[in-house]
């Protein structure tokens, strides 16, 4: 919903506000005083006319810029990170350390043409993770890959060995889990083929991923051409055999510490049950992470600052987090989880923000049923920002930093974005901070602070934590358990 700020304003301050969460007792929310009441108006007020969401992400974008997990673009972020929330005069502000097995970077760009059986360039880049080239490059024959079931990969395995390998979405087949990709690309590698070649986008874009777990190189060099390049080679193999060259170079650090940041508002009667309110700090470098996850980061920061703010700290303690190596497999939000096993009964709820800023348009519970009443009981609040709504999709319970904490049974909320404009951004070229709307980025850190501080401040628990059958049967019956035992074992989740 896109009105003046006045308007909004003139909306939300004549509407009740009812803000608790669900009385895990009673089962009946329960209104909160009028003192909190007043601290949710001045907060909103607050945060639609002074927020300063936009102008973070300005400077994490455009000032630092892309933020590849290890790097020195990423540890810059993180100091800077620290110093806003210190200036601010939030509690506790420090950073906590986990390792990852490799640090990637390009180290220039990659270069690659069709030899046969014609002489064509090639849009090409190296995927995320993958280890140089040697000296001289790649060379061979292209063998398409035309499914990831294990059968049909075993088939081909004569066709792959030393052969480049090329795939594509078809490979994956219709609707495929995260766990299918992943144990696809580890059973093609296991064929022994030279190098793996995936489709990128159009006008020989470039979206990048890296196709294996919890932050190790893959064995084989792995690049991504454009998608007129790929189209082309497809063509060209179904009239006989196609061979190709490329080459490039990466800087690779093994063992690399990397700091999550932290930051707290200490609660005034529960300073020992915690809200965390969290993001990812690190993103791909084809853009500059300005919505992935750059807006992600700026609305926590504005949390912090329009909540610090209020000389009112809400009841609960609320723990701001931002996670390091979200895009190679959870792992900064995994490696916090691991550290903070004792504490996780402590944590009321989980909030992340993680795709892009587009409109809020409510909360995913991700298969968390339980938790949309206790959300049903902010609609008072938040339909006057246009983000009353509700999806328990589990689909994406493995998408972001949200996961580690849901499998240990800990309530997590996802806010929910109009994800119109987001796949054209999504780790691409275009993740720029011209692609950011100002009102929109304004609103989402709205939703996201008055729900935190409303959560924070009610007299009641947020929702139960799962006992792990329960978590097991949720998994089951969404769908999700065979992921998650996957992911497990890889070592992406704790």
């Amino acid at each position: 919903m896109h009105i003046k700020p006045f308007l909004l304003l003139t909306v939300l301050f004549s509407a009740p506000i009812f803000l608790s969460a669900q009385s895990s007792a009673t089962g009946v929310p329960s209104a909160v005083s009028p003192e909190t009441r007043d601290a949710g108006r001045q907060l909103i007020g607050d945060s639609i006319m002074n927020g300063k969401a936009y102008e973070y992400d300005g400077h994490l974008a455009d000032l630092i810029g892309p933020r590849l997990t290890g790097s020195l673009n990423y540890m810059r972020a993180a100091g800077w990170l620290e110093e806003q929330f210190k200036a601010l005069g939030l509690s506790n502000v420090h950073t906590e350390d986990w390792t990852i097995p490799a640090a990637w970077e390009p180290d220039g760009p990659a270069t690659g043409r069709i030899v046969k059986p014609v002489e064509h360039n090639l849009h090409i880049y190296s995927l995320g993770w993958s280890p140089s080239t040697p000296p001289n490059g790649i060379a061979g024959q292209v063998v398409y890959i035309a499914s990831f079931l294990p059968d049909a990969l075993d088939a081909q395995r004569a066709q792959v060995a030393g052969a480049i390998a090329l795939v594509d979405h078809f490979s994956f087949g219709d609707h495929p889990s995260i766990d299918k990709i992943l144990a696809g690309f580890e059973h093609l590698r296991s064929l022994s083929p030279s190098a793996i070649v995936m489709v990128g986008i159009a006008n020989g874009g470039e979206s990048l991923t890296a196709p294996t777990a919890a932050g190790e190189l893959s064995t084989i060099p792995e690049a991504q051409i454009g998608l007129e390049d790929f189209l082309l080679i497809k063509r060209l193999l179904d009239r006989g055999p196609v061979s190709m060259q490329f080459s490039f170079a990466n800087r690779i650090r093994k063992d690399v510490k990397v700091p999550n940041v932290v930051a707290e508002i200490p609660g005034r009667e529960l300073p020992g049950e915690v809200v965390l309110v969290g993001a990812h700090l690190d993103s791909w470098q084809p853009g500059t992470g300005a919505q992935d996850n750059g807006t992600g980061v700026a609305g926590v920061i504005e949390v912090a600052r329009a909540i610090r703010a209020l000389n009112r700290p809400p009841r609960r303690t609320i723990r701001f987090v931002l996670f390091g190596g979200e895009e190679e497999g959870l792992l900064g939000s995994a490696a916090y989880v691991r550290q903070h096993q004792t504490d996780l009964p402590k944590i009321d709820v989980v909030l992340v923000t993680d795709t892009g800023s587009g409109a809020a348009t409510g909360w995913m519970v991700m298969g968390r049923d339980d938790e949309r009443d206790p959300v049903a009981a902010l609609k008072p609040l938040l339909s006057g920002l246009g983000a009353d709504g509700i999806t328990s999709d589990i689909e994406h319970i493995f998408s972001s930093d949200h996961g580690p904490f849901g499998v240990f049974g800990v309530p997590t909320l996802v806010l929910w974005n109009d994800m119109e404009r987001y796949p054209a951004l999504h780790h691409k070229a275009s993740d720029t901070f011209d692609s950011v709307i100002a009102k929109d980025l304004t609103q989402d850190a709205a939703v996201i602070a008055v729900t935190s501080y409303a959560i924070a401040d009610s007299n009641t628990s947020f929702a139960s934590h799962l006992s792990p059958t329960e978590v097991q049967t949720m998994l089951q019956k969404g769908g999700q358990l065979d992921a998650y035992n996957y992911l497990k074992k890889i070592g992406d989740l704790p």
